[in-house]
């Protein structure tokens, strides 16, 4: 893969982690032109809903369930849903198979600025993501989860931790990122914007100012994407495809690629 591939992790459910994903991919867009942002749970998710894009038409997970072998990331990226910079490959439909799976998101790789994969709490496709965020919790339980998932060995050595919670903690983020053993790269406080923004189908990271905007401005900055990360290659995309012409630019082969099982977890409250 050419480009950057960003995974968010949520620790638990209902922390946000599809905005946040949402939101990166929404800023990175001034920056590097197209990005996408990917279901990693083709059987969840809906993270097209997330983006407020689901009125519109254009390529789902269940589309490209056929799909085998190589795949021509270009045909894909056309046909997906979209505004302005930001594309969305949701869940809907049949989920195709694991090799499916991570030969989609590796061919929008080559042709994507960009590509976050929301990966919820179930990472199966960490192994393709160049950098890593995990979304984790300060209460008790979310801690026990986030400590779960940091035992499971399944995250990179160098993955970011964002925390979310209140203004006021009864335990500080650098005691919480010392426990966990991981880098932290922000506190995303809880904002009362961002359920209005929902309501009112703003798109996540589209405002101006605001705290989850300014974490992913950080987090892309921590990662090479951002003010002072150097020049990056913008990528346009033409008007969006119909599925038929991505069946014709992405046709079979005997030869399946080799992946692992596709994540069935469910969404569990992240929007």
């Amino acid at each position: 893969m050419d480009h950057h591939v960003l995974g968010v992790v949520g620790a638990s459910g209902g922390l946000g982690a599809s905005t946040l994903a949402v939101s990166l991919a929404v800023r990175a867009g001034p920056l590097l032109g197209v990005s996408a942002c990917v279901d990693g749970r083709p059987s969840g998710g809906g993270v097209d809903v997330t983006a407020c894009l689901e009125h519109l038409p254009g390529l789902r997970w269940g589309d490209l369930a056929d799909l085998q072998g190589r795949v021509d990331g270009a045909a894909v990226l056309r046909a997906l849903p979209g505004e302005g910079s930001l594309r969305v490959l949701a869940s809907r439909g049949t989920p195709p198979a694991a090799a499916t799976v991570r030969a989609v998101v590796e061919g929008l790789a080559e042709v994507c600025g960009l590509v976050v994969l929301d990966t919820g709490a179930a990472p199966q496709l960490l192994d393709l993501c160049t950098s890593v965020v995990v979304l984790a919790g300060v209460s008790a339980r979310r801690l026990a989860d986030a400590g779960a998932l940091v035992q499971s060995g399944v995250l990179p050595s160098d993955a970011l931790l964002v925390l979310r919670g209140a203004r006021r903690e009864p335990v500080a983020p650098e005691d919480v990122a010392v426990h966990l053993d991981l880098p932290l790269a922000a506190v995303l406080r809880d904002e009362v914007r961002v359920r209005a923004d929902e309501d009112r189908a703003r798109v996540p990271g589209t405002r101006g100012r605001g705290a989850v905007e300014a974490v992913a401005d950080r987090v892309l900055g921590m990662v090479g994407v951002g003010a002072g990360s150097g020049p990056a290659r913008r990528v346009q995309v033409p008007a969006v495809d119909s599925v038929a012409g991505v069946r014709r630019a992405v046709p079979a082969t005997e030869e399946r690629l080799p992946g692992l099982e596709p994540t069935s977890a469910a969404r569990g409250g992240v929007r």
